[in-house]
């Protein structure tokens, strides 16, 4: 628009520089200076702009031009009423090709469709070697009137050899979007051999061959692209989904690490490389490709994902670190708060793991396992009534819930109170999941609890040894049934293994430990 502005700007700062002094001259003069005023006022205040333009036309009531103008600067404002007293510049003399497209796109805010293609159209036999102006014309007509814009293609891939590849892109795009594939890919090897190094024509064939699971056709288009230095993230990204399809997975990180070279921060490029090296183990990898993912800080998966990958590196402390980030990041988040929630609850962290679980119930009391492990937080914090409150909403709603049935027998068993109900807890959580580790150890504890130690030794030996031997919970309860049993040597091998990881087996290690050596 400005440049519009500043050619009529010259072309009557010529006509001036011949001008006497006189009274038609200081008219000029004051037409020259608010014509100057109204294209330095564009930019930033149009509606200013027209204002001056207006004031301009008043010392030149029949300049088309001026009028032209006006309308001009109507549209960009979006006010078409301020155009209409303006638009019968169109009838005042010859019309130019800039005349012809502004009266076009006068016609098109309007929706007089069939008034903006005349218009259009003459404006392109005006200047038939303007592609842009063509372009809107096209644009129109392919909503308009499809055929007529086939027929207009045609014409200009035989009549123009520099515009046929992209013309018969086109008319290729008309004929998928009919779902006539054959056709379409005709047309696209047209343009493709009109200008091999036009890249739309590879790209449009690679997307049908991709919509109809052609895929290693799919690649063939890419390759050509590749060859012809237009390999990009996205068509990289695309070669390497389809490899990954195909179990390829050294063809598949070959072309994602393209795309990374190409864009190292995009999103679904460093998801697939982090899945890739997750694949081979190569969990630290994994983990930086997700970090180095540009929406790392604005996708909750990502920051879940790996604090999931830093716990199966056995880095607790630097997962908990990772949800706590996320947790600050994605207020209200719930799935991040959940997963925050548990962390902090194995971290033994009860009182804050306690409030966040408590903020998701406020707003989503029905979500049972949020409800479950606040429970877990509220036994570990030894509120147990609170904790029992908690297991029968669980229970109310969901008599079947195993989780919420075991953590209420092992609370009473840890607690050494009311053993029968919770053994009856247990039993009932065995019958609906009979082959769980934990849930039988829950009962054996019970039994140790209640004195059957010949019950409880029973539950250890169906049980796998190694197991007892490397889960310190277990090994502490063999440990503890040991002791009962007067076994205090086979007790200490279960306790030192469960010494470092469960708290109460410790000081009963210990206290072993100096018996032995008093005795020897």
């Amino acid at each position: 628009m400005k440049k519009i502005l500043i050619l009529g700007l010259l072309l009557i700062a010529g006509s001036l520089r011949a001008l006497p002094i006189s009274d038609e001259g200081r008219t000029e003069a004051r037409l020259f200076n608010t014509f100057l005023e109204a294209t330095y006022a564009y930019d930033e205040n149009p509606l200013r702009s027209y204002k001056l333009l207006q004031k301009a036309l008043t010392l030149a009531p029949e300049s088309k031009y001026l009028r032209r103008q006006l309308v001009s600067v109507a549209l960009g404002l979006e006010k078409t009423e301020l155009a209409e007293p303006y638009i019968d510049y169109i009838n005042m003399g010859e019309n130019e090709a800039e005349d012809w497209m502004v009266y076009a796109v006068y016609q098109v805010e309007k929706e007089n469709a069939a008034l903006a293609l005349d218009a259009y159209q003459k404006a392109v036999a005006a200047r038939p070697e303007d592609m842009e102006l063509f372009s809107r014309y096209l644009a129109l007509l392919l909503l308009t009137d499809e055929d007529k814009a086939l027929t207009e293609l045609h014409k200009l891939a035989v009549e123009r050899s520099d515009a046929a590849a992209k013309a018969y892109v086109q008319i290729g795009r008309i004929y998928k979007r009919r779902k006539q594939w054959s056709t379409a890919l005709s047309y696209f090897d047209k343009a493709i051999a009109a200008d091999p190094a036009d890249s739309m024509g590879y790209l449009e064939k690679a997307e049908i061959y991709e919509k109809s699971g052609q895929h290693f056709l799919m690649l063939h288009e890419f390759e050509e692209l590749e060859k012809i230095g237009y390999g990009n993230v996205g068509t990289f990204s695309r070669m390497g989904a389809v490899f990954l399809v195909v179990h390829d997975l050294p063809k598949a990180e070959a072309y994602f690490l393209k795309a990374k070279k190409d864009d190292p921060a995009d999103s679904l490029t460093n998801h697939f490389l982090s899945l890739i090296a997750e694949e081979r183990g190569d969990l630290p990898q994994a983990i930086a490709y997700l970090q180095a993912a540009e929406d790392y800080n604005t996708n909750d998966e990502r920051r879940l994902r790996v604090s999931f990958l830093q716990r199966r590196l056995g880095q607790p402390q630097q997962s908990l670190r990772t949800l706590q980030e996320a947790y600050k990041l994605f207020k209200g988040n719930v799935e991040v708060g959940f997963f925050y929630g548990l962390a902090l609850n194995d971290d033994k962290q009860y009182h804050k793991a306690a409030r966040v679980f408590e903020k998701i119930l406020q707003t989503n009391p029905d979500y049972l396992q949020a409800r479950l492990h606040y429970a877990y937080a509220l036994e570990g914090l030894k509120k147990y009534a609170a904790m029992e409150t908690q297991l029968q909403q669980i229970l109310s709603v969901r008599p079947q819930n195993a989780p919420a049935l075991n953590l209420w027998a092992y609370s009473l068993a840890e607690r050494e109170t009311r053993l029968d109900e919770a053994e009856q807890y247990s039993k009932k959580t065995l019958e609906l999941v009979p082959g769980d580790i934990s849930f039988q150890d829950t009962l054996a504890w019970i039994y140790i609890k209640q004195g059957r130690l010949q019950e409880a030794e029973q539950i250890f030996e169906a049980l796998p040894a190694q197991v007892v031997m490397n889960e310190p919970e277990l090994a502490y309860h063999m440990g503890v049934l040991r002791v009962s049993q007067g076994r205090n040597t086979e007790a200490l091998v279960y306790l030192e293994k469960a010494k470092d990881g469960w708290p109460a087996a410790k000081p009963l290690y210990k206290k072993l430990s100096r018996m032995q050596e008093i005795r020897k």
